[in-house]
């Protein structure tokens, strides 16, 4: 498997189109959520996404070229970089969720 962060943005957006767009990219596994090493879980900025698949990059590009064209058409920028690891510092940790917490070992 490869992963990918995918970078998306547009020349003039509507006010939903990210959110949009993210609800799109879902309903293929390209997540708008990073994890670390440890198991927490990380909010990427708007317009930012993963990927883990098979797909040569340049298919991800297409692909994710059409959804976001599809969503909003005009002015789509796309930039996809495969990576073997990421670090990040001021993401938004997403919270545990109480049946996640009651599940962790003691």
């Amino acid at each position: 498997m490869v992963n990918y962060i995918i970078h998306v943005s547009y020349a003039q957006p509507a006010a939903d189109t990210i959110e949009r767009l993210t609800d799109e990219l879902r309903k293929y596994q390209v997540g708008s959520g990073i994890k670390a090493e440890d198991g927490r879980g990380y909010v990427l900025p708007a317009g930012n996404y993963v990927y883990h698949g098979k797909e040569a990059i340049n298919e991800v590009r297409d692909a994710i070229f059409r959804i976001a064209d599809e969503v909003h058409s005009g002015g789509v920028k796309i930039l996809v970089s495969e990576v073997a690891t990421a670090s990040w510092t001021g993401l938004e940790e997403l919270p545990v969720l109480p049946e996640e917490a009651n599940q962790q070992p003691a």
